[in-house]
């Protein structure tokens, strides 16, 4: 088949995806100080920021999927590509952990030293969202191997990819998971297939997505969001429910529905942009466009906030669970977003410093 060069420039579409996903990693982070409450908050509290959880689930698979559309279909020189990773996220990555280990040796562990701070950055335990570079340096290991296989590969045989990831990668830990919350732990099934497993077909959804994906496709991937949507929604809270505990089996990124939510997502976006984009103002598209290009600074600055505001490090503790979730998660969620969009707007303009966001 026949690839040319894409990027977000040429794609308008995929800065609507970044900044939904960037917003929606903010929501998740928020609700999780009252999704993880069940028992100790009212039920009906619990159930609006389950409702809120489950509509923003996939945001990070979300980012990985853009990675995988916007790079596997280009052809390039495996220099030149590490290099511009290195540009882009390496030095993020390393300055953010940096900042992040200051941190919690500030505020959490006084006694945090040299030894301890290394082997934090080795298993990804700095702070709870650095995992995302982790599972993003391994797509970016791959992606010279795997854009070989993409110019070569029949639509067919990346279809079959993703149906054997899909199986292997999701299902199958999905179900093993859900028996043993059902009181069946030795329910196993033995078809390891580690070449179509985790992240990694994600990377390749996106590529086969922003490839082979068409408008006709919209009115299937309406359904399934909302199916998918609910299916989550539900299902937390049942599995909730019966166990007695919180249960975020339904939320993980690699369940079943939460990869067809990010799949059918993806798909609406894009066509659904596409069909408008001619019809935004000016003034609206490059707005978004500045949203998109915040993403990644959003991402890693937002803990911070989360944290200054839930510690009251200000004076002021503000917190999800202070009020009525219906009002006080997407309040807070909103703030937070555009405070760290704010600060990574003014990084940004920053000599030597903007290239840490």
């Amino acid at each position: 088949m026949s690839h040319t060069q894409k990027n977000s420039a040429d794609l308008f579409w995929v800065h609507y995806i970044r900044a939904i996903a960037a917003f929606g990693v903010v929501f998740v982070h928020v609700a999780a100080d009252v999704i993880t409450e069940w028992g100790s908050i009212p039920v009906s509290h619990w159930w609006f920021a389950n409702i809120f959880d489950s509509l923003t689930r996939g945001c990070v698979s979300l980012f990985i999927m853009v990675s995988g559309a916007l790079l596997l279909p280009v052809q390039e020189g495996v220099r030149d590509f590490f290099r511009k990773r290195f540009n882009r996220i390496l030095i993020p990555f390393l300055a953010w952990t940096v900042l992040y280990l200051f941190w919690k040796k500030a505020f959490y562990r006084p006694d945090l030293g040299l030894s301890q701070s290394v082997s934090m950055v080795l298993d990804g335990g700095v702070w709870f969202h650095m995992w995302f570079f982790y599972i993003l340096a391994g797509m970016y290991l791959m992606a010279p191997v795997l854009r070989i296989f993409m110019a070569h590969a029949t639509r067919a045989h990346v279809g079959y990819f993703l149906w054997l990831w899909f199986l292997c990668g999701s299902c199958v830990p999905f179900s093993e998971k859900f028996a043993r919350l059902l009181g069946y732990p030795g329910f196993h099934v033995g078809l390891p297939v580690a070449m179509a497993e985790g992240f990694i077909g994600y990377f390749i959804l996106g590529a086969f997505l922003v490839t082979y994906a068409v408008q006709a496709w919209t009115a299937l991937a309406r359904v399934v969001w909302a199916s998918c949507f609910l299916f989550c929604c539900l299902g937390t809270g049942w599995m909730t429910t019966r166990t007695g505990t919180f249960q975020d089996v339904f939320y993980d990124n690699l369940a079943p529905n939460i990869v067809l939510y990010c799949a059918s997502f993806f798909v609406l976006v894009k066509f659904i942009v596409s069909s408008s984009e001619d019809k935004l103002p000016v003034f609206l598209k490059g707005f978004v466009i500045d949203l998109s290009k915040a993403s990644l600074g959003v991402y890693l600055i937002h803990p911070m906030i989360i944290d200054v505001l839930d510690k009251g490090r200000l004076g002021v503790a503000i917190k999800p669970s202070g009020g009525h979730p219906l009002i006080m998660i997407p309040a807070i969620s909103v703030g937070i977003y555009f405070v760290s969009f704010f600060f990574v707007r003014f990084i940004s303009k920053i000599p030597y410093l903007k290239r840490i966001v």
